[in-house]
């Protein structure tokens, strides 16, 4: 037992020992390491002294900061070259698409084109009744523009730059369209008196010949509200019973200004634009 005890009490002095001489090492280190890091921060403040006295700081923060707006730039270039790349993909699409819908709308243009003849047939025929020496028709064409418009549809009468052909165009077009045109479910027509406009009087007195010709025994109907000088036109051209048939006997409502009650809403509206 003594030999025992004698044993671990040498075994303890000798970790002491080596222990100690771990402690002095590491605390040699320390100190060494302590003066070198003095050393550092004094050669540190040294340089920063230097470049504080030559304005370098300055200069490393300007660069700093430039470089940052570079990099920024830089970003947004990237950026903008891959929006670029992505415009030029869509837009190849796009016209790829309109390149297809132009080809469909071609294809059905030739489908239909039997009837539209019809609906050119019936606007020339009418147009001939009022100019009959005057080129008219209906113009359909593929609109293969880029643009939102599938179709351009012209009715054109020769010399419609004024007023009254042009009017009497588009009552030969509206016509049409209700007694030819398809696809749709109207039953009546309404022109109002600025329609007449412009028009001569002969012309005047056609239109209303057509309209009691087309919509005798149909389940159509034309309203047209008409001034009483535009009636007192067409009646100097019709016969007394021309007149009584196409006009009077057709008449539903005549409004005057002799008073609030014979106005159109039996009031007078004073309407402020202001």
């Amino acid at each position: 037992m003594q030999d025992l005890e004698n044993f671990y009490s040498k075994l303890t002095e000798n970790r002491l020992s080596r222990l100690l001489e771990q402690k002095q090492t590491i605390q040699s280190k320390i100190s060494t390491n302590e003066k070198a890091l003095e050393n550092y921060k004094k050669d540190f403040d040294d340089k920063m002294k230097y470049l504080g006295a030559h304005q370098a700081i300055d200069v490393i923060l300007k660069v700093k900061d430039r470089l940052s707006e570079l990099e920024s730039e830089k970003e947004k270039l990237e950026n903008y070259d891959n929006l670029i790349a992505k415009y030029h993909s869509k837009m190849l699409g796009i016209k790829k698409e309109l390149i297809d819908t132009t080809q469909i709308a071609e294809e059905y243009k030739k489908s239909i084109d039997p009837h539209f003849k019809n609906k050119q047939d019936f606007f020339r025929k009418l147009a001939k009744r009022f100019y009959p020496d005057s080129a008219a028709g209906i113009t359909f064409e593929n609109n293969d523009g880029e643009n939102q418009i599938r179709f351009n549809i012209h009715a054109k009468i020769e010399s419609d730059g004024s007023d009254g052909i042009n009017n009497v165009k588009i009552f030969c077009y509206d016509t049409t369209l209700l007694f030819k045109g398809e696809n749709h479910n109207l039953n009546f027509l309404f022109h109002d008196s600025r329609l007449y406009d412009g028009v001569d009087e002969v012309q005047k007195a056609e239109m209303f010949k057509i309209i009691y010709e087309l919509f005798q025994d149909t389940d159509k109907q034309y309203i047209a509200s008409i001034n009483q000088n535009q009636l007192n036109e067409i009646k100097a051209l019709l016969t007394e019973e021309e007149y009584e048939t196409i006009i009077t006997n057709t008449t539903i409502l005549e409004l005057t200004d002799a008073s609030d009650s014979e106005k159109l809403l039996g009031i007078k509206v004073d309407i402020n634009y202001d």
